[in-house]
């Protein structure tokens, strides 16, 4: 797993300071890591976006749309909408997450020429290379609060409104402070408190070594003012407790581009 070096910008509440570009190079290398090893090779769509589909998009989002999965990962979000009909588009920081999803492709029986639609972006990035007013629909699982700041985020969002349609959707999750990666494996706060440390230091723990470095959600208003430049449809969680995954919530925001 990467480590994170001293900078110049958030004061670590048990240790030095981070910078931005630390915390990106950290959460970018940590992710580059488990795909090389398959170890974040998923195969399945989220529940909460099988959720969303069957309750508001299957209804509001014609066949073609133009999707983007921000932060594709393996592709398992990506290839059931892909399924569903949308022309989906995607990208993600860890170069190596291409192959997982090829792979992931031929297992779902998708055209691999899909993957021609899916790019390694730069993990500083803060505006993408589509044009203005280009998707319909833009989804991002588990992966906006590796931001390193408010301000970081936020910028992220002008760019995504940017190249979202008028009246397209939003859907994305946050964690949440209920999350046991916050109640067990806290190791320090930065920042103005909203930038959390977590390592997984238990001997013998599943996910023993991981290090990150997440921007943390406070609550419903809090998720409101990260993604202010959308209009809510709606705002929730979702949470599961199993074995030693004592709580896995996240906040979930959907919305849309008004005006």
């Amino acid at each position: 797993m990467s480590k994170l070096g001293e900078g110049n910008e958030a004061q670590a509440g048990g240790g030095g300071l981070l910078t931005s570009g630390d915390i990106l190079a950290a959460n970018q290398g940590n992710y580059e890591s488990l795909y090389q090893a398959e170890q974040a090779f998923l195969r399945y769509p989220a529940d909460w976006l099988i959720r969303f589909h069957n309750m508001y998009l299957r209804a509001n989002l014609p066949t073609g749309a133009r999707v983007l999965d921000y932060g594709c990962g393996s592709g398992n979000n990506a290839i059931f909408l892909i399924e569903k009909g949308y022309e989906v588009h995607g990208v993600d920081v860890a170069p190596s997450f291409k192959s997982l999803l090829v792979k992931n492709m031929a297992l779902h029986h998708v055209d691999s020429k899909s993957a021609e639609r899916f790019s390694v972006i730069s993990p500083d990035a803060t505006d993408l290379d589509f044009p203005d007013n280009n998707f319909d629909f833009i989804f991002s699982n588990q992966v906006l609060y590796y931001l390193p700041s408010m301000e970081h985020l936020q910028k992220v969002c002008a760019g995504f409104r940017r190249i979202l349609k008028p009246g397209g959707i939003v859907f994305f999750t946050m964690m949440g402070p209920r999350n046991y990666y916050i109640t067990h494996h806290l190791k320090s706060v930065h920042a103005n408190g909203t930038v959390y440390d977590v390592r997984v230091e238990e001997k013998g723990h599943r996910l023993e070594g991981v290090r990150e470095v997440v921007l943390l959600a406070k609550d419903e208003k809090h998720l409101c003012e990260m993604f202010s430049a959308f209009e809510p449809l709606t705002v929730g969680y979702f949470d599961q407790k199993m074995f030693d995954l004592y709580s896995n919530f996240h906040w979930i925001f959907a919305g849309r581009k008004s005006g």
